[in-house]
């Protein structure tokens, strides 16, 4: 009787081993072979990645399935402002050539964007191409420039009318005290700001698949030059002068992205390997590539210590000022700045007023800017902000006849 028992589980045991086998037999790969995290910032690549055309590299995808039919594949911080972005369902297909998996078909995210996906998979790598349409795209894609400099000047004062800048500063009413302060430095604020916008950006193009493109100045920046013309009152006619003076080229596809995530939050998305080569060719230099594959990892791994020393190696070869300011400032701050790169950096937006387009930092946002002008300044102006009800810095925008 003992000896029928074990044959029955033995043959029982068999038989489930052979369904087993038999269920994954007929498939091209195995569930757990495909179920993985491809990348494109390690050597060897695994991700082939491009979106809307253009090759995005330094990115994750994930991968799960549990029968080699259907899956659910999960995009990292691809989407701007979207840490993870599961599309569900991914119906996979054996190839004409019987050597990988493709797959294609359409989701709508969290944020309400529109992703045309299609792609090919195999055990060691996966090629995805994205196309997207952003939810938000009607009233935000469009190519933007700033309002006209415009100012009325009689014998007493001059009077802004208009500029490339957005400077909203109110205080909280029990500070009414420092109110006269607080406009000083708002008026001073746009001075500046309306002449450097325009210095560094002839215009702005936000496409509705979230590409963002400009025509930028490959003058030099001089900030004394700023300031002197933002207090020089100069006329409308020699202001425009001295912008035909400079030269502007349209920057490479593939920068940056943008997504309006909710009514008013707007997300700016940076490419940081695309920048980085960018500003290294237009410097004449050669940076290793494994550098800039090492930043690309610790924004991925969210190591902000790796990516400081990383950045400082950098900066090294660069010797640029504003990094340099970068890197000076605290931890806290800095990993702020690192969680920016990553998963965008957090502004927004309002359409409020006709014919404007205001895109700006808040109070919050603004302050890594506030600690690191503190840091420069040697002084505490954290204390300054305690005090302020808002504080919205950012671009004014018309839309290009």
């Amino acid at each position: 009787m003992k000896t029928s028992k074990k044959l029955f589980y033995v043959a029982c045991m068999a038989l489930l081993l052979v369904s087993c086998e038999k269920t994954y037999n007929d498939k091209l790969f195995w569930p757990g072979e495909i179920s993985q995290e491809y990348g494109s910032y390690i050597k060897p690549y695994t991700l082939d990645l491009t979106y809307s055309g253009e090759k995005l590299a330094g990115k994750t995808v994930n991968f799960k399935t549990e029968d080699s039919e259907t899956g659910t594949l999960t995009l990292n911080d691809i989407i701007p402002g979207e840490n993870t972005t599961p599309i569900n369902d991914v119906q996979l297909n054996e190839s004409g050539e019987k050597d990988a998996y493709t797959f294609n078909g359409t989701s709508v995210t969290e944020t309400g964007a529109e992703v045309k996906y299609s792609g090919k998979i195999t055990p060691k790598a996966m090629q995805l191409s994205l196309e997207v349409t952003m939810a938000h795209y009607g009233s935000v894609a469009n190519t933007y420039v700033f309002p006209a400099y415009s100012h009325t000047t009689t014998e007493e004062v001059t009077v802004r009318n208009s500029g490339a800048s957005y400077v909203n500063i109110t205080v909280k009413e029990e500070s009414e005290s420092i109110k006269p302060i607080i406009l000083q430095i708002k008026q001073m604020a746009t001075n500046v700001l309306d002449v450097l916008f325009p210095y560094i950006l002839k215009d702005l193009t936000l496409e509705r698949n979230g590409l963002v493109t400009a025509n930028y100045t490959t003058s030099s920046i001089n900030f004394d030059e700023i300031i002197e013309i933002a207090n020089a009152n100069k006329t409308d006619a020699e202001f425009k002068s001295l912008l035909r003076q400079r030269t502007y080229v349209p920057s490479p596809i593939g920068l940056a992205y943008w997504n309006q995530t909710d009514d008013n939050s707007f997300v700016l998305q940076l490419n940081i390997p695309a920048i980085i080569s960018l500003i290294t060719q237009n410097n004449g230099q050669e940076i290793d590539n494994q550098l800039i594959i090492g930043i690309g990892e610790a924004l991925i791994k969210s190591d902000p210590v790796r990516l400081k020393l990383a950045l400082s190696a950098l900066n090294t070869v660069l010797n640029n000022q504003i990094l340099t300011y970068i890197l000076k400032v605290d931890d806290a701050t800095f990993t702020m700045l690192m969680s920016w790169l990553k998963n965008g950096i957090p502004m927004e937006i309002s359409q409020t007023t006709k014919d404007h387009t205001y895109i700006y930092f808040n109070k919050e946002s603004l302050t890594p800017f506030v600690n690191i002008i503190s840091s420069l300044l040697k002084m505490d102006l954290k204390e300054v902000t305690t005090l302020l009800d808002k504080m919205e810095i950012g671009v004014d925008l018309t839309i290009q006849q």
